[in-house]
């Protein structure tokens, strides 16, 4: 059985063409800079055009990341940690959005004071 990471941010106003650069810059690094060997997904974020129409808040950002299943419960840990990392830079970009961050059945809030998503748990 696998778990995924998801992330949606949402705002009123639609992403800007640099922000979408800039978000997309971001994702790039990281697949590319990858350190715990054979990519087993990249960041996937989905395509905005359709979650646009009707909203209020607009979805501005929206995707999911599967986690391999078959390393151990540490390496899995360290791989969610690269992932959130790179959220938190998306969230740099995107500093006015709202955000949702959940693993599964588990969702991380934002921790200004450490600079990252958090297990809801811990904050």
């Amino acid at each position: 059985m696998s778990v995924s990471l998801y992330y949606t941010a949402r705002r009123a106003v639609p992403i800007t063409l640099q922000e979408q650069n800039n978000c997309d810059e971001i994702v790039k690094r990281y697949d590319e800079q990858y350190p715990f060997g054979e990519l087993y997904e990249g960041f996937c974020i989905y395509d905005q055009e359709p979650c646009r129409e009707g909203n209020e808040e607009s979805v501005i950002l929206d995707g999911a990341t599967k986690l391999p299943s078959d390393v151990s419960p540490e390496l899995c840990l360290d791989i969610a940690d690269w992932w959130l990392a790179c959220l938190a830079e998306l969230k740099c970009v995107l500093v006015d959005a709202q955000w949702h961050v959940h693993l599964d059945d588990m969702d991380f809030e934002w921790c200004e004071e450490k600079h990252c998503f958090l297990p809801d748990m811990v904050i």
